[in-house]
């Protein structure tokens, strides 16, 4: 074969001409824009009142005296109600709400009042906004509303505490009507415990339910969170151990309608004489962030335990234990790069400024 034969490869190469060269910028591939999300925040408010047949400053004395509100609330320890202090409303069975109070307007500045505080579920949880005010409507009637609001709340936050303000209210005004306690003792659900995490809701639940990350956060002995299997737990030096029961393990993308992964468990303890239902779940909480969630349920199976309130206690002190563990893991994952001062250089493979991008931050929430 000779390089005149139109056949070879030879007859059509000509040095002459140059090599074809296309710059990816004047025809780039798709889906290579570069967007990418810089915003997913949400704010809610929610908004409960009652009319109480007392005079304004009865009922201040019931919302900011601590021996009052551990009548009909939870019990107050620390400097309730002062501003610019910190305190714990504890309800003593293993839940309460860390508060700091960030304004006080008394009755006497007329007849009006207000308290505001910050509070966190079991000191870990969310931080939201209360608002208490009081308008006098007459000599011996007040308005009593009260405000929550939260931003990035989890996604029953309306149902949950929506529909808990109005009890509370009434435990109010039925103790200012009575003058009788009207706490629950304890609760048949809980503990609930939530904390916020650094990372997207897949990433940070693949990250924790890894057989290698259960061993620090959860305390794991042996087992896995397979659906099906069993972890030992280790609940403390001084506490003893649980078995922890896979009963179904749903990943991400797996079920409608939010497509986000979850774990349904039972958890038994020697002495336990039934399984305490167990829920772990994971939601986004805002961009690049998640929150960790647990809930049991299934305390009346365990009524004959001689002290389930010391229990249930221990079962609170280990998953906030837990989730704190959690979240310095999430944090060791995601330390922010360092901040360029100015634009990145030509030729560095980046050109964008400093915090224009959330680094790790992809499509749909998954990273990159």
């Amino acid at each position: 074969m000779t390089v005149d034969d139109p056949t070879s490869a030879a007859a059509w190469r000509d040095t002459s001409i140059p090599v074809l060269d296309i710059d990816s910028a004047d025809f780039p591939p798709l889906h290579r824009n570069g967007a990418f999300p810089i915003v997913q925040d949400r704010w809610e408010r929610l908004v409960s009142t009652v009319r109480i047949a007392a005079p304004v400053e009865r009922v201040w004395a019931a919302l900011t005296d601590p021996e009052q509100v551990g009548q009909w609330f939870a019990v107050c320890r620390g400097a309730w109600a002062v501003d610019g202090a910190e305190s714990i409303l504890d309800f003593e069975d293993g839940e309460f709400f860390l508060c700091r109070t960030v304004e006080v307007r008394t009755p006497e500045s007329g007849g009006r009042a207000e308290l505001r505080h910050l509070w966190r579920w079991v000191g870990v949880g969310p931080a939201t906004s209360v608002t208490w005010s009081m308008t006098a409507c007459g000599p011996e009637v007040t308005a009593v509303t009260v405000i929550e609001e939260a931003v990035n709340p989890p996604s029953d936050w309306r149902s949950w505490n929506g529909m808990g303000w109005p009890g509370i209210l009434d435990q109010l005004a039925d103790f200012i009507r009575t003058g009788v306690p009207w706490r629950w003792p304890w609760r048949r659900m809980g503990p609930y415990v939530q904390t916020e995490l650094p990372g997207s809701t897949f990433e940070v639940w693949a990250m924790l339910t890894a057989v290698p990350a259960m061993q620090f956060w959860l305390s794991r002995a042996t087992g896995s969170l397979a659906e099906g299997q069993t972890v030992d737990i280790i609940l403390g030096d001084a506490s003893g151990v649980a078995t922890l029961q896979v009963h179904r393990h749903i990943e991400a993308n797996q079920q409608f309608p939010s497509y986000l992964p979850r774990l349904e468990f039972g958890l038994r303890r020697p002495g336990w004489p039934a399984e305490l239902s167990g829920h772990l779940w994971i939601e986004p909480a805002g961009l690049g962030r998640s929150l960790l969630q647990v809930f049991h349920t299934g305390w009346e199976a365990l009524s004959v335990v001689a002290a389930p309130l010391a229990e249930r206690r221990l079962l609170t002190g280990f998953w906030v234990g837990a989730f704190g563990r959690a979240e310095q893991m999430a944090q060791s994952q995601h330390r922010p790069p360092p901040v360029v001062p100015g634009p990145v250089t030509a030729g560095a493979g980046d050109d964008r400024m400093p915090g224009d991008a959330p680094f790790g931050a992809g499509p749909h929430g998954w990273s990159r």
